[in-house]
């Protein structure tokens, strides 16, 4: 999958991994967080009056090569094995004994313009394994986009990037999510604007728990160690 070598038969890290497309000397690259550093805050420094200042976000790697190229690779060149290692990786090590009976995972929507240039969401393909593992459904249309937004990455003041998604979130109409407990799946968490702002519609319609699930982060060891249940706070 990232040095091209072809795989010699029933070659594989471990027998879990043998139908995901990628060598050991491979998956031996890819850099997982320490369990203790999973759990954080999504904004690092949330703002005043914010409603959910201690949502909490759970990451299994790091964003650095050769995460970066499967990530990049996933979201604009089709590599849906990335996705399917990815969203592996994320069901084998989300841990399974925390104090939430979780109803659903959702993820973060794109645009109905991106979706059909795109073809498919990255978070859905992520999230895919996850919410199999934990025999919940994957509600990809419970969450919708309001509005075409800008790519994230064309900002890097976390301000502008907040604006960006303010308002670009709804939940539809058909679903009621009132007392559920929600796991929100995206690729990547930069500043933690978009699932901040996703999660804060989630809880505005009634959630009573959101946590959220990415792929991987470049934050650092300084950002850990936020308990989960802490992100059953919410405006009233």
């Amino acid at each position: 999958m990232l040095c091209g070598r072809v795989l010699a038969e029933g070659e594989n890290c471990d027998e879990q991994m043998k139908n995901l497309q990628i060598c050991s000397q491979c998956l031996c690259r890819i850099s997982v967080r320490p369990e203790e550093e999973r759990f954080f805050t999504c904004l690092s420094d949330p703002y005043e009056g914010d409603p959910i200042p201690d949502f909490a976000v759970w990451a299994l790697l790091r964003y650095e090569m050769p995460v970066t190229k499967l990530l990049r690779n996933l979201k604009f060149q089709s590599w849906l094995y990335a996705g399917k290692l990815l969203g592996h990786l994320i069901a084998r090590e989300f841990p399974d004994d925390l104090p939430v009976r979780w109803d659903a995972v959702i993820p973060v929507p794109l645009s109905r313009q991106r979706m059909r240039k795109r073809g498919y969401n990255q978070a859905s393909v992520l999230g895919a394994e996850l919410a199999e593992k934990l025999g919940i459904p994957l509600l990809e249309e419970a969450l919708v986009r309001t509005r075409n937004t800008h790519q994230q990455s064309r900002y890097s003041d976390p301000v502008q990037r907040s604006e960006n998604v303010e308002s670009a979130f709804a939940v539809e109409e058909a679903w009621d999510i009132k007392g559920w407990n929600i796991l929100l799946v995206d690729d990547i968490l930069t500043t933690g604007a978009t699932l901040h702002e996703a999660a804060r519609v989630l809880y505005e319609a009634g959630a009573s728990c959101v946590t959220g699930v990415v792929a991987a982060t470049h934050r650092g060891k300084e950002d850990g160690n936020v308990h989960p249940a802490s992100s059953k706070q919410r405006k009233n």
